[in-house]
């Protein structure tokens, strides 16, 4: 990946300012918050791969390498495969071994332009999804029942839709000389509303998505509030993560008296400020992660940084994660008041 797509997995969204270098693109800073401080160059040449970062602010600075090891909390060879390098066999690991602590990003707020125009969007989809009782068969599958739909405004983007930036309450921008725009693309439409009913995320599941396209599955709109979905109470002493935004809405509309689910959206991606402290101080924190690879590099990730952090995922026999095994009969309150005892507020971990 480029030090760019890197950049995103942590929330925020580079802008391209200047041609330095191949290409200068300004953000705020994953490290101090600073708004417009934070430069990358993800076509610079460096000595063991290409992109540079760097922040005017907090003086911090590296290549793609260790971009992924601070702020994606890689190990040296996961930064290494995660920024395509290819090192000389006299490169050793004794040249990386520095590493500096685990900082959180700092959430930022949309604009309430952007809200407003994500409510309306939000709104129309969500009418469209009531048309659809194929989707909303599918979603009730997966636990998200009509109630849950309800809840949580989840909506249905028929088409891919090119909107302005402006429309949406953010500046123009251009590139190759031609105005960018806020892609919506066909799908399942996933919005995370705060208690005053204001939109600060929003993400599409994409219907047209397939394996091995360069495209992804899930796509934050643009101006997006960056770091993880908390979805329920912060006073719950359980928390469970998990990936995806429809399986904490499941487990929330299922416990959510029990337990906070925090979507993290992607298996590389970090906590933020709001959910470190979460995190840190949640008596019961649970990782359910996915059955496969991807998903044990995301409980590991956790786990060194919380060292209370469990295991918790689903029975392998029931699917790859928390929608596939409500598919397969799995009774989700059930399942954790069995993980969990609320009575003594132990932690009984099932291993599988």
């Amino acid at each position: 990946m480029t030090i760019l797509e890197l950049a995103q997995q942590t929330g925020i969204h580079p802008k391209w300012v200047a041609g330095t270098a191949g290409g200068e693109y300004h953000s705020s800073c994953p490290s101090c918050g600073g708004t417009d401080r934070f430069f990358m160059q993800p076509h610079r040449q460096m000595k063991n791969c290409v992109g540079s970062y760097g922040c005017r602010r907090c003086e911090i600075h590296g290549d793609t390498i260790e971009f992924a090891r601070q702020f994606l909390n890689c190990s040296f060879q996961e930064a290494v495969l995660a920024a395509d390098a290819i090192l000389p066999k006299e490169v050793g690991l004794c040249l990386f071994k520095k590493s500096q602590a685990f900082k959180p990003i700092t959430l930022q707020v949309p604009s309430l332009a952007w809200s407003t125009r994500a409510q309306e969007f939000v709104n129309n989809a969500y009418e469209n999804l009531l048309q659809r009782n194929d989707l909303l068969d599918d979603l009730a599958s997966r636990g998200l029942l009509l109630d849950a739909v309800q809840q949580y405004k989840i909506g249905w983007s028929d088409q891919d839709f090119f909107e302005s930036r402006t429309l949406w309450g953010l500046p123009e921008e251009t590139k190759d000389g031609k105005k960018r725009i806020v892609w919506i693309p066909r799908g399942i439409v996933i919005p995370f509303i705060e208690s005053s009913s204001r939109v600060l995320r929003l993400k599409v599941r994409r219907t047209d998505w397939k394996r091995g396209e360069k495209l992804p599955k899930y796509v934050a709109i643009s101006g997006s509030m960056n770091g993880l979905s908390i979805i329920g109470s912060l006073k719950c002493n359980t928390v469970i993560v998990v990936e995806s935004e429809l399986d904490a809405y499941a487990l929330n509309y299922a416990v959510g008296d029990l337990a906070c689910a925090v979507a993290v959206g992607s298996n590389i991606k970090n906590p933020d400020n709001i959910t470190d402290s979460l995190a840190k101080n949640a008596p019961n924190l649970l990782i359910c992660h996915d059955n496969d690879e991807a998903g044990k590099a995301m409980l590991k990730k956790w786990q060194k940084l919380y060292s209370h952090a469990k295991p918790c995922p689903t029975l392998q026999a029931q699917g790859k994660d928390i929608g596939e095994a409500i598919e397969h009969g799995l009774d989700v309150r059930e399942w954790l008041l069995k993980i969990i005892n609320p009575n003594q507020n132990n932690l009984l971990i099932d291993q599988n």
